[in-house]
């Protein structure tokens, strides 16, 4: 059987190199011969040491090779021949180096002098004056590293800026290393140069240069999905990413775009979902009403080899998986809730074994990062953020508190671990993640705190809009099963906090720096039946969410329950 086989790789590999050579421009036979060589050097039956596919002896069939010319940048090989000069061209893919900094020194231009002409906003933050003295303890003593006292969506949109300083590097082929040196070094910058007068935020350089690995990073890949697609809605949806675009056109009368992929459509999950969630709302929390649900959802895999036929043993240290899901909730015209979660696995290792009648197995092991948000629609002015702190007098806390629960975390490096297995047409896949994390999350039980007890020498972010910084595990498990059409999947996520004691803002002005715990658990079951020859499926799923929190020795706990139905548009 193998040298039947190895006969008829060699004719493949002569036809063509008959055909290669008779593509070239007429040139000197020396130059010809040198042409074809580097023509050879680089040409591949399998994804250059991205696909090790390999036959085993006790099949009845050898397994398909994968035809590719392979570039070693971290992008998947094109399934197609490339000319030479395209060819070469995708070996060494240039990173942009000049464009991306300057796309950033534009933005944070704009930025700065925008802050600048607006300072007065801000002057409850001015604590430094631009002498020797005070920028010495600021710069050479931990003096200054607080966590910040703004409000709740200010603080969590600095990981949309910090998303943006990624991206000018990664959509100019800067790999995801290289790019984390955009949004890391754009959030110092920021911190330390710019707010020259205020105290170095810890929160901020969490949320702008952490938090946007995984949202940056998981937003390239569902652009650069969306750019490759055959689906004409889902190339519409390329614009989601505009600085794609925007440097995918500057590059244009280049022979091949940086940003092809061939993706292997099998092993995705991307896709719209609409339809109707029975939860509750803010103004009724208690008690459960008809929603409408509308979310986009991307689970992008970029080893194209993912779940094909082959052996593959390999360690990778660019991203192999991606997700990024953007989930609304709306009760008639009002937005009753928001959710995003970003995910990646941008180093660890990929197994898989699988026989040509879709047997085996596929593994994939590393160290992730994850971003989370959800906000409940607030139903006072304190609780949205729109009274500053410097005018306390507009709290009026005389009134009990009543804050709607939110949170954002940043979910630093932890174990990821991948397993499905196949025997066709059953597919059964686990997961399990572990990370310790940041969070800024709303103290549950202080709204029925508040009741009998002054909050004004509490912690700043927690008396004036509700939620403390903190630091826990968070822990996440998920189950799948697969048969044909059909898909049941379990889920369950459950992150602990402890709040950080000793570095509020105006810490000398506490008279209550008690320490304060809260946790979510989210878990769930979901049946998806896909509707044969269409792009579409019928979901129907139950969820549920328990928060706990404590404030001194009071405990509160809720549970909400949800329920979904509704159409899953596969793009």
């Amino acid at each position: 059987m193998f040298q039947g086989y190895n006969r008829r790789t060699a004719w493949l590999l002569s036809a063509i190199l008959f055909l290669s050579v008779q593509a070239f421009p007429a040139r000197t036979g020396k130059d010809n011969r040198k042409t074809v060589e580097n023509f050879v050097a680089g040409f591949s039956l399998a994804s250059s040491a991205r696909n090790n596919l390999t036959c085993a002896g006790s099949d009845p069939q050898p397994y398909p090779v994968l035809f590719s010319l392979s570039e070693n940048n971290g992008n998947q090989p094109s399934a197609f021949l490339l000319s030479v000069p395209e060819f070469e061209r995708a070996r060494n893919l240039r990173p942009r180096w000049g464009r991306a900094g300057l796309e950033l020194a534009m933005l944070m231009s704009y930025s700065q002098a925008r802050y600048w002409i607006k300072y007065s906003r801000f002057i409850e933050d001015w604590q430094y004056e631009l002498t020797w003295a005070d920028q010495k303890r600021r710069f050479f003593t931990t003096e200054a590293l607080r966590f910040d006292s703004n409000a709740f969506y200010l603080n969590w949109t600095h990981a949309l800026a910090g998303m943006l300083y990624y991206e000018f590097a990664r959509t100019n082929n800067l790999s995801f290393w290289q790019s984390a040196i955009f949004s890391v070094g754009g959030s110092l910058y920021w911190e330390y140069l710019v707010e020259w007068r205020e105290v170095i935020s810890i929160n901020d350089n969490i949320m702008t240069g952490l938090g946007a690995l995984s949202l940056g990073e998981a937003w390239f890949q569902m652009g650069r999905y969306f750019r490759n697609s055959s689906n004409p809605v889902a190339r519409l949806l390329s614009w989601l990413n505009p600085l794609m675009k925007v440097n995918g056109w500057l590059d244009r009368k280049k022979p091949l775009s940086v940003y092809h992929h061939n993706y292997n459509q099998a092993a995705q999950d991307v896709y719209f979902f609409l339809g109707y969630r029975n939860s509750p709302v803010s103004a009724s929390p208690n008690e459960n009403t008809g929603n409408l649900a509308l979310s986009l959802h991307s689970r992008i895999i970029t080893d194209s080899s993912y779940g094909l036929p082959g052996r593959v043993d390999e360690k990778f240290s660019s991203p192999f998986y991606s997700q990024l899901d953007f989930d609304f909730m709306f009760h008639g015209i009002v937005r009753e809730e928001l959710g995003i979660t970003a995910r990646i696995v941008p180093v660890g290792r990929f197994r898989q074994n699988i026989s040509w009648d879709r047997k085996g197995f596929s593994l994939y092991y590393g160290l992730g990062s994850a971003f989370f948000l959800n906000i409940k629609r607030p139903v006072t002015d304190y609780d949205a953020g729109r009274i500053p702190v410097n005018h306390p007098e507009d709290f009026h806390f005389e009134i009990p508190r009543d804050f709607r629960d939110k949170l954002a975390a940043v979910h630093f490096l932890g174990p990821v671990l991948d397993v499905t297995w196949h025997s066709s047409p059953w597919k059964f896949r686990l997961k399990a993640e572990a990370y310790p994390s940041f969070g800024m999350i709303n103290s549950l039980p202080l709204n029925t705190f508040s009741v009998d007890n002054d909050i004004q020498g509490m912690k700043t972010t927690l008396k004036f809009y509700g939620y403390h910084y903190a630091f826990g595990p968070d822990l996440e498990a998920l189950a799948e099963v697969t048969y044909r059409h059909l898909k049941l999947s379990g889920f369950l996520a459950y992150v602990h906090y402890w709040s950080f004691q000793g570095r509020d803002r105006f810490q000398s002005w506490l008279s209550d720096d008690s320490s304060l715990e809260d946790s979510r658990k989210h878990y769930g079951l979901s049946l998806e039946i896909r509707i044969p020859r269409t792009l579409f499926s019928v979901v129907g799923s139950m969820e549920g969410v328990k928060r706990w929190g404590r404030v001194h020795e009071l405990e509160e706990k809720t549970l909400e329950k949800r329920y979904y139905l509704g159409l899953k548009y596969r793009l």
